[in-house]
C-alpha cells in the first residue's frame, strides 16, 4: 500500500524549521518498533537528530515493557536520535523537554492544550492522549547516544484504541471532532522538539523546568507511588533540578522518585 499521503516525506521536510530534529527524516509504511530503529542507527554511527516516523508498528512499546497500540492511519509513531553528550542522570530532563515539544505541537495543530504526566505521559481532560519512551547507551557515565520515542493517538476512533483503553484513552480527533493532519503535526513536533533540544544543550535548565511545571497535570495533586513490590501515598510536591518528582509523604518526609523506577497514579476521590 505504501506511505499514506498524510505521512508524505516530502511534505514534512517542506514544513521543517529545524537546524537538527529531523534532519535525516525517514517515513516508513511499517516498523517494528521505531526506538529499534534509532537505537540500531545510533549504534552505526548516524547522525544526531535523525528521525524516524512509521505509520504503523508491530512491536511498538512503552515504559516497563508495556505495549503500545499503533494501528496504521490514525497515530503518530515516531522516534529521534540525540547525542547529548551528557550524564544519564539528566536524561529524565531530555523526557520533559519531549513532552513540552509535543504539547507544544498539539496547541499548534490541534489546538488542544494538553497537561504532562510525569514521567512520560501527556494527558487530555484526564486521559491519555501520548507516551514517550527514552531509551540510552552510556559509557563512563555519559550518554553515547539515545532513542526518544513518541507515540501520539491522532485521529483514532474509539474502536481504533483498545477496548481495555477506552476509560483512560483519548486521542486528538475524539477530544476536537474533527481529523488532524498528521504532516503539519511531525513537522511541528520535530521543529518544537529541535527548539527545546537546544534549550537543553545552552542548559536552561530552569526554563525547562518552569514549563514542566506550569504544564503539570499531577503537581499539588495526591498520587500513589508504585515502586518494586513497594507501593505508597504522597503529594506531588514539585520538580528537581534533574526533572526528579519530589514527593512528600504523611509524614512531611520528602522523596525523590526517578523515573525509572516506578509509576505514578494519580488518586481519585468521589
Amino acid at each position: 500500500m505504501g506511505i499514506p499521503p498524510d505521512l508524505d516525506p516530502a511534505k514534512i521536510r517542506a514544513a521543517l524549521q529545524s537546524r537538527l530534529i529531523g534532519r535525516p527524516l525517514e517515513v516508513v509504511e511499517e516498523i517494528g518498533s521505531t526506538n529499534d530503529a534509532v537505537l540500531a542507527a545510533g549504534r552505526s554511527g548516524a547522525p544526531e537528530g535523525l528521525a524516524v516516523l512509521a505509520d504503523r508498528q508491530t512491536a511498538g512499546r512503552g515504559r516497563r515493557g508495556r505495549a503500545w497500540a499503533s494501528p496504521p492511519g490514525v497515530g503518530l509513531y515516531t522516534s529521534v536520535l540525540l547525542r547529548p553528550e551528557q550524564p544519564p542522570a539528566l536524561v529524565p530532563l531530555l523526557t520533559l523537554v519531549a513532552g513540552l515539544a509535543v504539547a507544544e505541537a498539539i496547541r499548534e495543530v490541534a489546538g488542544l492544550d494538553p497537561l504532562l504526566k510525569w514521567p512520560n505521559d501527556l494527558l487530555l481532560d484526564g486521559r491519555k492522549v501520548a507516551g514517550i519512551l527514552t531509551e540510552m547507551a552510556s559509557v563512563d557515565a555519559r550518554v553515547v547516544y539515545l532513542a526518544v520515542g513518541i507515540g501520539i493517538n491522532v485521529n483514532h476512533g474509539a474502536r481504533d484504541l483498545p477496548e481495555d483503553l477506552l476509560p483512560v484513552a483519548t486521542s486528538l480527533h475524539l477530544a476536537s471532532g474533527r481529523t488532524i493532519p498528521r504532516c503539519d503535526l511531525a513537522a511541528a513536533l520535530y521543529n518544537s522538539m529541535d527548539r527545546w533540544y537546544q534549550v537543553f544543550r545552552e542548559g536552561q535548565t530552569e526554563t525547562i523546568l518552569a514549563h514542566g511545571r506550569q504544564q503539570s497535570a499531577i503537581l499539588g495533586q495526591s498520587v500513589d507511588v508504585l515502586a518494586g513490590e513497594e507501593r505508597w501515598r504522597g503529594l506531588a510536591m514539585d520538580l528537581d533540578a534533574d526533572g526528579a518528582l519530589l514527593v512528600r509523604e504523611k509524614d512531611g518526609g520528602v522523596r525523590r522518585v526517578l523515573a525509572g523506577d516506578v509509576s505514578i497514579q494519580q488518586v481519585v476521590t468521589r
